[in-house]
């Protein structure tokens, strides 16, 4: 009879082992696409990717804690016998938020741009695009064709309230990050 109740303690364990980590899996955080552009003297990033949150993040937001993302960007001259040179780096940094007394989810950006959404799923479209976002002037490269650009996107913990950065540190659902996304950037002068 031990043995019986045992075996069904160690079922029900591990059936909520498993199904925390199916509910783990559910944030994602894919960078899709990127390319550069350039307009005038200045050159402009355009990016998509795919992002999805669980329940405990969406319900987190909506309880009023801002979840903070950092876009990276770096663009290397590629050199034969050296590693490759920087020509710059980019960091930007967007608040998803949720305003109590509007009832509106706000996204907020590094550069002051504020929009607000009625809804959460308007405010995670806006998220997923980076538009238009000014990395580098074209006097910040030579006449090189070629140059290596790189993308990430993560959820900076860092932000969080403390409690919370206490509690998830071991928590893979709120590991999100995208991994390194790379091109190559064509130089038309």
């Amino acid at each position: 009879m031990k043995k019986i109740k045992l075996s069904i303690f160690f079922a029900i364990w591990m059936s909520l082992f498993f199904s925390s980590s199916i509910i783990a899996a559910d944030n994602s955080l894919i960078i899709k696409t990127a390319e550069i552009n350039n307009q005038f003297e200045a050159y402009f990033l355009n990016a998509e990717f795919e992002l999805f949150f669980n329940d405990d993040l969406d319900e987190a937001i909506r309880k009023g804690i801002p979840i903070n993302f950092i876009i990276e960007f770096e663009l290397k001259k590629p050199r034969k016998y050296w590693f490759d040179e920087e020509v710059t780096k980019k960091t930007k940094e967007i608040v998803l938020s949720y305003h109590a007394l509007s009832k509106q989810f706000i996204l907020s950006e590094s550069e002051n741009r504020l929009v607000a959404f009625d809804n959460l799923t308007q405010a995670k479209n806006e998220l997923k695009k980076i538009k238009n976002w000014r990395i580098f002037d074209k006097s910040q490269i030579d006449d090189t064709d070629k140059y290596s650009a790189y993308l990430q996107v993560k959820l900076d913990q860092t932000k969080l309230p403390k409690q919370l950065q206490v509690d998830i540190t071991s928590n893979q659902e709120w590991q999100l990050a995208s991994k390194q996304f790379q091109w190559i950037f064509i130089n038309n002068k």
